[in-house]
């Protein structure tokens, strides 16, 4: 188990105006994930670029974001979801007023980004790869919990499921475990507690990533006063096989 605690994070400057908070990747043991959290100062934009062996998922947690993605242009927005896929060009950029942040995903630990030229844009809604949060319900996954599922094959994925689970005081998730595959969750907002092989209860606070084995038993439950939001991240299309345990 690997347990990334906000203030123990690697931070790096990823190009002018942004930083990246490493939370999952082989620096933390992983062998089957990436997963950044990149601040965007207002007007901070990336070039244009690609993933030539796997797809990047990019979810906007704070702000407004101008994506490109082939030759589409367009805003989105908090809870927003844009898939790029393998070898597809996609940038970003902070086009509000105010500071913006972006999770990034992708199903390996090994990056092959390129720098490639930009085609001329249309402003406009990509086809696929966007996932639009208003105009998405999020639906009960137990009693207490809420998800929007938000990258899977329904939005083009080849190797992704990632969904946002938001839980009311006292909601428990059922515990399973992945026979094949591991499972990153980031603490969005408040407070979590996990469940982890025989352990019960670990803290997981606002920033936190837990990095779940393959084919240990685990969970997640809030024993707080307050709503807790997780970010659930796998390397596998949906539903993710599970088994699932007491």
């Amino acid at each position: 188990m690997t347990v990334n605690k906000r203030n123990d994070q690697i931070i790096t400057t990823l190009f002018e105006g942004a930083s990246n908070s490493l939370l999952t990747g082989k620096e933390t043991g992983s062998k089957m994930l990436s997963v950044n959290e990149i601040t965007l100062d207002r007007g901070a934009k990336s070039e244009y670029y690609e993933i030539a062996n796997v797809e990047e998922s990019l979810f906007v947690t704070e702000g407004q974001i101008t994506f490109r993605l082939g030759d589409n242009i367009f805003t989105a927005y908090k809870g927003d979801c844009v898939l790029a896929k393998r070898s597809q060009g996609h940038g970003y950029e902070n086009s509000g007023t105010s500071n913006a942040v972006i999770i990034t995903v992708s199903p390996s630990t090994e990056i092959n980004k390129n720098i490639i030229d930009e085609p001329k844009f249309s402003k406009s809604l990509p086809e696929n790869g966007f996932f639009d949060r208003s105009k998405k319900e999020p639906f009960e996954f137990a009693p207490g919990i809420m998800r929007h599922d938000m990258v899977g094959d329904f939005l083009g994925a080849e190797s992704t499921y990632f969904s946002e689970l938001i839980f009311d005081p006292g909601a428990i998730a059922p515990n399973p475990y992945h026979p094949k595959h591991e499972e990153s969750m980031f603490c969005l907002d408040s407070k979590l507690n996990i469940v982890y092989a025989e352990n019960d209860n670990i803290s997981l606070s606002q920033g936190d990533m837990f990095t779940c084995e393959i084919a240990v038993r685990h969970g997640i439950f809030n024993d707080h006063k307050s709503v807790g939001k997780l970010l659930a991240i796998h390397s596998v299309l949906n539903p993710p096989p599970r088994i699932d345990v007491d």
